[in-house]
C-alpha cells in the first residue's frame, strides 16, 4: 500500500515530534521536558487525566467496554471528516485507549496525546503538536466540540495551543470504518 507524499509526511512528522518528546523525557511537567516552555514559549499545560469512556460523546462515538470502568477507555476507532464513502478526508484521528493520534497530511501535522481535565474544568486531548515548522513539538489541546446541528457527527475537532491559539482545525468529524482515503493537498 503507498501513501501519498503528504501523508508521508504528515506521519514522519508525528513520529518527529514523538521521537524528539520521548528524547527530552519527563520532568517538572505534567505534559513535556520539564523545562517548562516550549519552542514557541507556551507553558507546559497542565490536567489531570480522566477515562476517555466517561466523555459526554463516547457512547455513539467510541468503543468502550459494557462494564463502565472509565480507566479501560475505547478500543481502536477512527474519526474523520471523510465523506460517506471515506474519502476525501483532510484529517484522520485514531483514538485507544484514552488516547489520540491525529494526522493532517495537507498541513504535515500531527498530534499525539491523552483525554484529560483541565483546570478550568474542560476536557479535551492535551499533547504535542508537531508542524514542518516546529524544531520540536509544541503543547497543545485538541478540543471536541459539539455539533448539535449534524447528528451523524462526533463533533468539531479544534486543535489550540497552551495559551489557547488556534493551531489547526476545526474539522467537523464522525466515527469511521476501515480505510479512510485523504483528499488531495492544494499546491
Amino acid at each position: 500500500m503507498r501513501f501519498s507524499i503528504p501523508t508521508r509526511g504528515a506521519v514522519l512528522a508525528l513520529a518527529r515530534g514523538l521521537a524528539l518528546s520521548v528524547l527530552a523525557g519527563c520532568g517538572a511537567g505534567v505534559v513535556g521536558t520539564g523545562g517548562g516552555t516550549g519552542d514557541d514559549g507556551s507553558s507546559d499545560i497542565q490536567y489531570t487525566p480522566v477515562g476517555l469512556c466517561t466523555a459526554d460523546f463516547a457512547d455513539a462515538n467510541l468503543a468502550c467496554p459494557a462494564t463502565k470502568d472509565p480507566d479501560r477507555g475505547t478500543a481502536p476507532v477512527q474519526w474523520s471528516d471523510a465523506n460517506k464513502t471515506n474519502e476525501g478526508a483532510s484529517v484522520l484521528a485514531r483514538l485507544e485507549i484514552n488516547s489520540m493520534g491525529l494526522q493532517v497530511p495537507c498541513l504535515q501535522a500531527g498530534f499525539l496525546g491523552s483525554w484529560g481535565e483541565l483546570p478550568d474544568g474542560t476536557q479535551g486531548f492535551v499533547g504535542r503538536y508537531t508542524t514542518p515548522e516546529s524544531q520540536a513539538a509544541r503543547p497543545a489541546i485538541v478540543y471536541v466540540l459539539p455539533a448539535p446541528n449534524e447528528p451523524d457527527a462526533v463533533g468539531w475537532l479544534q486543535v489550540v495551543d497552551a495559551a489557547g491559539v488556534k493551531l489547526a482545525g476545526p474539522w467537523l468529524v464522525r466515527r469511521v470504518e476501515g480505510n479512510v482515503g485523504f483528499a488531495a493537498c492544494a499546491r
